[in-house]
């Protein structure tokens, strides 16, 4: 797909579907897209946060990390230590729903509330609340059903 039939999608999940990075961020939700096109649609001396993951993935000629055996490697993007759950667990997800699940679910919480980046400047939303990848993944089954019950 090319950057200008991403921007004719008009469903919500297919342009998160799209968007999606190699490493699980969500381009189209992300606070930089007013000047960057995302990691699917830039070319790698475009991207100042181009990760192991990308990288990785070019090499290997995959879609995403849910496509390697070697998920989770913990290296860069998926280092727990430095990033937190969420992208370990939106993989995760991917690899055992599907990329359209995933898109349909995040579509549906966005509608509902749940926010992406809620702090443009550290990248954080409600995703990032979690300290295990079972809650970030309940809450993107889930929605505000996990907060409601106490989870976040």
């Amino acid at each position: 797909m090319t950057y200008e039939e991403y921007n004719a999608l008009t469903s919500a999940e297919k342009k998160i579907a799209a968007s999606i990075a190699p490493c699980g961020l969500i381009c189209e939700l992300c606070s930089e897209r007013t000047h960057c096109k995302g990691c699917n649609f830039s070319r790698q001396e475009e991207l100042k946060c181009c990760c192991f993951q990308r990288k990785c993935c070019d090499e290997k000629n995959l879609k995403g990390c849910w496509e390697c055996p070697d998920f989770p490697c913990g290296k860069d993007m998926h280092d727990l230590s430095k990033h937190g759950v969420r992208l370990v667990a939106f993989v995760r997800y991917i690899k055992e729903n599907g990329i359209e699940r995933f898109a349909e679910r995040i579509a549906e919480n966005k509608k509902n509330g749940i926010i992406y980046h809620r702090d443009p400047k550290n990248y954080t939303g409600d995703y990032d609340v979690f300290t295990k990848a079972e809650d970030v993944i309940a809450l993107i089954e889930n929605g505000k059903e996990t907060i409601k019950n106490g989870k976040a």
